[in-house]
């Protein structure tokens, strides 16, 4: 009689880790930074802009050209490279002055209506 219960405590304990097992597989991990956080502006995707250039790069003379293919009015900002913001305009043409800025490497950010793009700028 022992045996028996011996046996189908065994059965019992090895039929119950193998459910156990099944339902780990199967369960979901939640992203709760998903549920927290509104799709806002920063988490819309957006497109680069078509045909983006920019000349002379490295600056030698303090003016940029800016050409897209829309040549739409554009937002800029420029970035050091420790990502502090030095300059932040809008232009409506295609150059930039970019004489008050000192000799080095910064990340160019160019906006046009919804489209992004950036680049790196040199100005020696």
């Amino acid at each position: 009689m022992k045996k028996i219960y011996l046996l189908i405590l065994m059965f019992a304990c090895f039929f119950s880790g193998y459910s156990q097992e099944k339902v780990a597989k199967k369960q979901r991990y939640t992203n709760y930074r998903a549920l927290l956080t509104r799709p806002g502006k920063d988490t819309i995707p957006q497109k680069d802009i078509e045909d983006l250039r920019l000349y002379p790069n490295p600056v030698t003379k303090g003016t940029v050209a800016i050409h897209s293919r829309k040549n739409l009015p554009k937002e800029i900002s420029i970035y050091d490279v420790l990502g502090k913001e030095v300059l932040r305009t809008r232009i409506n043409g295609k150059t930039l002055n970019v004489s008050e800025l000192n000799s080095g490497i910064y990340i160019i950010k160019v906006t046009e209506i919804n489209n992004t793009s950036t680049r790196k700028l040199v100005i020696k």
